[in-house]
C-alpha cells in the first residue's frame, strides 16, 4: 500500500522518504562525478585514449541537459510516483550495466542511460518534497536533497576512487548500485500516490519559460554555477600551486566539504526565513567570497580559507534557487522549470570549466581563477534584487487591492 498526500494540508516529508531522497541524491551525485577520477584506469582497461574516455563524462552531463526538459514535457500528466519508480529503476539498471560493461561502447551506453534519468529523478524528489513540506520548511526540505549531492562530492567520490584503486574500476559503481537499489525499495514502499495535476501539459506548459521570475531564476542558477565553478572545478591546483602537498589535499578537501554542507544547511534556513532576501544574501556572499579568495589565494592559508568561504556561500545558494524556481512555476509547469534550471546549472559548470581551463592554458596562475567568476555573480545579484523588488511590489499591490 502506498502513502497518499493531501497537499492542501502538508504534514511534512516522512522520515523514510526523506532518507530515500537524500540517499538517491547522494547516489546520483557520486555516479555523475566519480568517473573523472578513474579515467586513467578506464583508458587502460579498454585500451582507449584517455581523451576519448573523457566522453563518458560528457555523455552523462550532455544527456542530462537535453533529456531532463524533454522528459519533463512528455511526462507532465504522469503521476510523480510512476515517474520516480520508472526513472530510479532505469537508473539502477544503467548502473548495473556500467558495472558489467564488457566494452567501452557498452559503458558509454550505460552513461547515456543514467544521464537521461538524472534530472527526472531529482525533479520528482524536489517536487514531492516541496508538496509535503510543512509551512515555513520548504527551504530546509529542498536543502536536504541538495545536501545529498554535496555529500556525494565530499564522501562518495573519494570512496568510489578508493575502491577502484584497490579492487578495480568496476567497484567505483558498486556503491552507487547498492544505494540506488535501497532508494528504489523505499520509494516503492513510501512514495505518495498523489495524482493531483502539477500544472498544464503539452506545448502550453512551455509558457512557463516566458515567466520573468522563472527565466530570472534560471539565469541566476547559470551565473552562480559559472561564477563559483571557475574556482571550484580547479580546487586541487588552486591549493597545490601555493605549496600545499598532495598528501595534504585530501584533508583540506574534507574541510571544504564540511563547509559546503554547512552552507547548504544555512541556505535552507535563510530560505525559510525570507526567500527573496536569501537569494540576495547567498548570491552576494558567493561573489564576495570569490573576491576574497582571489585576494588571499596566493598563500597556502589564504587558499584554504578562500576555498572554504566559496564552498559555504555557493552551496548556500542551492535551496533558495530551487525553491524560487518551483514557487515561480507553481500551477503551470514546475517540473519543466526545475528541469531547465538543472540544465542551466550544468551548462554554467561546463562554461566555467572551459573558461578556467583556457585561462590556465594561457599561462595565468590559479590564484587569478576566483576573479573570473565575480562578474557572473554580480549579474546574479542584480537579477535577484530586481526579482525580489518585483515580487514585493506585486505582493503590496495585492494587499492594497484586498
Amino acid at each position: 500500500m502506498t502513502a497518499s498526500a493531501d497537499i492542501s494540508r502538508p504534514v511534512g516529508v516522512p522520515r523514510a522518504l526523506s532518507f530515500a531522497f537524500v540517499l538517491g541524491a547522494f547516489a546520483l551525485g557520486t555516479s555523475e562525478n566519480v568517473i573523472a577520477g578513474i579515467l586513467p584506469r578506464l583508458s587502460a582497461a579498454f585500451d582507449v585514449h584517455v581523451s576519448d574516455v573523457g566522453l563518458l563524462v560528457t555523455a552523462y552531463a550532455g544527456t542530462a541537459v537535453i533529456a531532463g526538459p524533454v522528459l519533463a514535457l512528455l511526462t507532465a500528466r504522469v503521476p510523480l510516483r510512476a515517474i520516480t519508480i520508472v526513472a530510479v529503476t532505469l537508473y539502477a539498471a544503467g548502473t548495473v550495466l556500467a558495472i558489467v560493461a564488457p566494452t567501452y561502447a557498452v559503458l558509454l551506453a550505460a552513461r547515456v542511460a543514467t544521464g537521461a534519468m538524472h534530472t527526472s529523478v531529482l525533479v520528482a524528489f524536489m517536487l514531492t518534497a516541496l508538496r509535503l513540506a510543512r509551512v515555513g520548511e520548504r527551504g530546509r526540505t529542498v536543502g536536504r536533497i541538495t545536501l545529498g549531492l554535496g555529500v556525494a562530492t565530499v564522501i562518495g567520490v573519494p570512496i568510489g576512487n578508493a575502491l577502484s584503486e584497490t579492487l578495480g574500476w568496476r567497484w567505483a559503481f558498486v556503491p552507487v548500485a547498492v544505494l540506488i537499489g535501497v532508494t528504489l525499495l523505499i520509494v516503492l514502499a513510501a512514495f505518495p500516490d498523489d495524482r493531483t495535476p502539477r500544472g498544464e501539459s503539452g506545448w502550453r506548459s512551455l509558457r512557463v519559460l516566458t515567466r520573468g521570475p522563472v527565466i530570472g531564476g534560471v539565469a541566476m542558477t547559470a551565473m552562480a554555477g559559472l561564477g563559483a565553478m571557475t574556482l571550484l572545478a580547479f580546487a586541487v591546483p588552486f591549493l597545490t600551486d601555493t605549496g600545499i602537498s598532495d598528501r595534504a589535499v585530501a584533508p583540506v578537501l574534507l574541510i571544504y566539504g564540511g563547509a559546503c554542507l554547512a552552507g547548504n544547511i544555512l541556505g535552507g534556513r535563510l530560505t525559510d526565513h525570507s526567500l527573496g532576501r536569501a537569494l540576495i544574501l547567498t548570491l552576494g556572499g558567493t561573489g564576495l567570497a570569490l573576491l576574497v579568495a582571489g585576494l588571499i589565494g596566493g598563500s597556502a592559508i589564504g587558499a584554504v580559507a578562500g576555498l572554504v568561504l566559496v564552498g559555504i556561500t555557493y552551496f548556500s545558494t542551492f535551496p533558495p534557487l530551487n525553491t524560487w524556481i518551483a514557487a515561480s512555476a507553481d500551477g503551470i509547469a514546475p517540473d519543466i522549470a526545475l528541469a531547465v534550471n538543472s540544465s542551466a546549472f550544468n551548462i554554467g559548470i561546463a562554461i566555467a570549466g572551459w573558461v578556467g581551463g583556457a585561462t590556465l592554458a594561457a599561462g595565468h596562475c590559479t590564484a587569478r581563477l576566483p576573479f573570473l567568476g565575480v562578474g557572473a555573480l554580480i549579474i546574479a545579484v542584480v537579477i535577484s534584487i530586481l526579482l525580489s523588488h518585483s515580487r514585493n511590489a506585486s505582493a503590496a499591490d495585492e494587499s492594497d487591492a484586498a
